[in-house]
């Protein structure tokens, strides 16, 4: 079973993403946080094996999230989702922590296979980035 952390301040997507995720056997969402703050005061105490993330967030946004996490949860592994396909943006995100960067306009099989290979201790960027 992979618990997963959700985090996002768009209420609507972190629904339809848990709604979805949730309805995969082998996942489990174990917490949901609007801001970074909150989605690191989760992973604190839920010790999930994944933190979906957004880029963008108040009090803490996901490159500090993911650097946060990396220095106190090493086993945790942080996935960026977000909009933007900059490759310095990316390079950014990787180089803060994340395992994993997915680009909110692929389809949700996307998602799937960032959270499985991460899982497994790889890498994963959505196909259509090139960093």
């Amino acid at each position: 079973m992979t618990r997963v952390v959700l985090a996002d301040d768009h209420r609507m997507l972190r629904s339809i993403l848990k709604g979805f995720l949730e309805s995969e056997p082998e996942i489990e969402v174990v917490a949901e946080a609007e801001d970074g703050l909150q989605a690191l005061q989760a992973a604190a105490e839920f010790k999930p094996d994944v933190v979906i993330s957004d880029l963008r967030m108040e009090k803490m946004d996901g490159l500090e999230l993911a650097r946060e996490i990396q220095e106190t949860l090493p086993a945790t592994r942080v996935i960026i989702l977000s909009m933007h396909n900059d490759p310095a943006v990316i390079s950014q995100a990787m180089e803060a922590g994340a395992s994993g960067y997915v680009l909110k306009g692929t389809d949700l099989g996307d998602l799937l296979r960032a959270i499985e290979q991460v899982s497994s201790g790889q890498r994963y960027l959505s196909p259509a980035l090139s960093v």
